[in-house]
């Protein structure tokens, strides 16, 4: 007969707020949010997915003046090493927007026919985007750009942001200038991609009179 000690010690073992894991929750938190605001619409899933995109959006302009403002502005010191975990947690929120596309697609029924599945554009622009989102996040990986050096983490990151920056860019101006109905957050998601934009040349212009200043 087998004696079980019910005073001896479990181990346990917390659960880690990462960067990733908080800006998942928080997304997912914003397309609930979405789905419950909007429950009698029709169109309740699509708000809500629209919402969790406009959110990543907004993350990934702080992840872009994080580091210059951090830099350049001595009251916002405490930014200057913020940029790596706000593009983690682009990435985790990613993931949340990518499930919010996929999952209600492969259970909806139009007509009461049969499942309507995931289409063939959405699934090319969740495979390019999802691949460009692992390439970010694989990027701001100390340890994998430990083992490929810094200059290839550099590329790959570059490489993820200026598409990111793209098609947030050229999403506010097809709703600023295409027959879409007046919307002043694509307006707004414009001049931030580009008050990044100009950030990060500003940065990059005082780090190359000032050697010395970190990266």
């Amino acid at each position: 007969m087998v004696v079980l000690d019910s005073s001896a010690h479990v181990p346990t073992h917390p659960v880690r707020l990462t960067a990733p894991l908080v800006m998942a929750l928080a997304a997912l938190c914003v397309g609930l949010a979405g789905l419950v605001l909007n429950y009698s619409d029709g169109n309740a899933l699509g708000l809500a997915t629209q919402l969790v995109w406009r959110f990543n959006s907004l993350l990934f302009f702080a992840a872009l003046v994080a580091g210059p403002l951090g830099r350049l502005v001595p009251l916002f010191h405490v930014l200057a090493d913020k940029s790596r975990p706000l593009l983690q947690g682009f990435c985790g929120a990613m993931g949340v927007y990518f499930a919010f596309i996929l999952l209600p697609n492969l259970f909806a029924v139009p007509d009461g026919v049969r499942p309507a599945g995931i289409t063939a554009g959405t699934t090319m622009f969740v495979f390019f985007t999802g691949s460009v989102t692992l390439v970010m996040a694989a990027s701001v990986s100390r340890g994998l750009c430990e083992k490929i050096g810094p200059r290839a983490c550099r590329t790959m990151l570059g490489v993820a942001a200026i598409y990111f920056w793209l098609c947030y860019s050229l999403i506010g101006l097809a709703h600023i200038s295409g027959p879409h109905r007046p919307d002043l957050f694509y307006e707004l998601s414009l001049i931030l991609m580009l008050t990044g934009l100009f950030a990060r040349f500003t940065d990059r212009f005082f780090e190359r009179r000032d050697p010395i200043q970190a990266a």
